[in-house]
């Protein structure tokens, strides 16, 4: 029966919530409380918020030695229950799409018409994820990357070549003669 049900689930096509993100709950038991998105579920339409809808769960003993008991966990809630926390106000805020002057795109309150700004996650960063990356036997070497081993075509030359080739053919079909 869950199977059926998680399948049917529609997904959002937009997403204005992302990971990093300030945001406040505004219903259920945690309602007001604020935190920051530490993942976002968007085959459920799901975030988990940091220090937000907190559950027991029991844990039986594992091979390790470790005893069995009840351990706290936090557990994802509905996207619709969040709301972005305006930068200006500090308060839950409704967001729309907006564009700057370049034509990038960026998150805009309707409140107070300003701007949120994408959290900057390092690792979504190319630097960050290669950091310690060491050039194996098959990778190319950094000087034969900037090598320039290819020249091109001087198509001036054969242009002149080609025209040239035109008029020793129409030279030699004028000497031919043929007879009616």
């Amino acid at each position: 029966m869950l199977r059926k049900i998680a399948q049917s689930i529609s997904t959002f096509d937009k997403w204005n919530i992302l990971k990093g993100d300030k945001v406040v709950l505004i219903s259920g038991k945690d309602k007001g409380k604020m935190g920051t998105v530490a993942r976002v579920y968007r085959r459920s339409n799901e975030v988990l918020v940091l220090g937000i809808n907190k559950k027991f769960k029991r844990v039986g003993a594992n091979q390790d030695g470790q005893s069995s008991g009840i351990q706290e966990v936090t557990r994802p809630v509905h996207v619709s229950k969040v709301s972005l926390i305006d930068p200006e106000t500090g308060k839950a805020s409704k967001i729309q799409r907006g564009f700057l002057e370049d034509g990038s795109p960026v998150r805009v309150t309707k409140k107070t018409g300003s701007v949120v700004p994408k959290p900057i996650d390092p690792a979504f960063k190319y630097a960050h994820r290669h950091k310690n990356k060491v050039d194996g036997v098959k990778d190319t070497a950094a000087s034969d990357v900037v090598k320039i081993t290819y020249q091109g075509e001087d198509l001036y030359q054969i242009r002149e070549q080609f025209l040239q080739f035109i008029k020793e053919k129409e030279a030699k079909e004028k000497l031919l003669v043929f007879d009616k």
